[in-house]
């Protein structure tokens, strides 16, 4: 079972004992250099000033520019440069109480002291933006879209939907392949004898299974899962409103390997030019030159479409659920067999063969003539 996380509260309400950073206090005998280092070290934008083991006020930076400015040398001591009026606050008061003080008086920073003048912390603009949920992030995550919602991994670990749906998302895309096929057949029998070039089936073939992806759920639901994969690699917040920011055409999404793949076998298999290693150089220059570009418009106007509130709230379980395992279970480094396991490829390749095996029976079945029969073929998975 999960460990179950801590909530992460609003740094707005908290009390600033638990907000309040520490910082080294120097004296208002210190010289100016020394108050430079420390800003540097620190890196809070302002330095508590104490006398007598008490808190008097803040030098800054904007401090430091004043006393140059007027004429002071990096020796001189800052007693005449420390922020004597500055408001404090009390620990028990809240980084509401913070965030106020600040912009009523302009400050980058506000010192919380204790009883007896004791310096506690200084509480600064970014300790009251709100930390990520999930803060230990993979680098990368791969993913896939089935028709019961997201699947994501970083191929040591997985979250979202189970291992069962990749395979009924095999099935699936076979499915909708087959459909796609038949219909691109019964138009191709129907050009004129001079038309019908298998590259012409082939390219009707591929245009209506694309429609038939365009047009289902799926492409959706792959959108959604684009886009939660973006939100967790840029370290954005999982949430819907977040999500719904990004963009759905990912970079290393399996539609580009696709097109590349055909872009290399439709220019090596073509009859021009005739010799076969020139013929070589050019699939791989065609190749490397256009699979993103083209990849990135077939993701967009094919693969993917808008995804609405629903399927992004199934992009969003799905991220939540795998960062959820990563942050909170010990997950060992994967062995090449459990990354291809986690990949999801062999899920879809089991429900693609399955749906085939299927269709076979089918023909079979209802004595279909071979003329009326599309060859199938395993299609890659739909993911980055």
């Amino acid at each position: 079972m999960n460990a179950r996380l801590t909530p992460r509260l609003d740094p707005v309400t908290e009390p600033l004992y638990r907000l309040a950073v520490a910082a080294s206090v120097i004296s208002p005998n210190n010289t100016l250099r020394l108050a430079a280092a420390r800003l540097a070290e620190e890196g809070l934008g302002a330095i508590p000033v104490n006398q007598d083991h008490q808190y008097v006020g803040l030098i800054t930076e904007r401090d430091l520019a004043r006393a140059l400015a007027s004429g002071a040398t990096p020796d001189d001591i800052i007693e005449p440069w420390v922020r004597t009026q500055d408001p404090t606050l009390s620990p028990a008061e809240t980084g509401a109480a913070a965030l106020r003080t600040m912009v009523e008086h302009e400050l980058s920073a506000v010192a919380v002291v204790g009883p007896d003048r004791q310096f506690v912390g200084l509480v600064t603009p970014r300790l009251l933006v709100t930390p990520l949920e999930f803060e230990n992030r993979p680098r990368q995550v791969g993913g896939m879209a089935t028709p019961f919602g997201v699947y994501l991994t970083t191929g040591a670990a997985s979250g979202g939907v189970p291992m069962w749906a990749l395979i009924a998302s095999g099935a699936y895309l076979f499915g909708l392949f087959f459909v796609g096929a038949h219909v691109a057949l019964f138009a191709f029998l129907a050009l004129p004898t001079k038309a019908q070039i298998p590259w012409i089936y082939d390219l009707m073939s591929f245009v209506f299974f694309l429609l038939a992806l365009r047009l289902s759920p799926l492409a959706k639901i792959h959108a959604a899962e684009h886009m939660t994969v973006h939100a967790i690699e840029q370290n954005e917040a999982i949430t819907p409103e977040v999500v719904a920011r990004m963009p759905r055409v990912h970079p290393r999404c399996g539609t580009n390997l696709a097109i590349g793949a055909s872009l290399f076998l439709g220019v090596l298999n073509s009859p021009w030019p005739a010799e076969q290693e020139l013929r070589l150089l050019i699939a791989v220059l065609v190749t490397v030159t256009l699979f993103r570009p083209l990849g990135s418009f077939v993701q967009m106007w094919g693969t993917t479409a808008p995804a609405k509130a629903k399927h992004i709230a199934l992009g969003v379980a799905a991220g939540r659920d795998l960062l959820q395992k990563y942050e909170n279970q010990y997950i060992p480094p994967a062995s090449v067999p459990r990354k291809l396991l986690h990949s999801g490829i062999l899920q879809i390749m089991v429900g693609a063969t399955l749906a085939q095996l299927v269709a076979l029976a089918a023909y079979e079945v209802l004595r279909v003539p071979a003329t009326q029969r599309v060859i199938s073929a395993f299609l890659l998975p739909f993911g980055p």
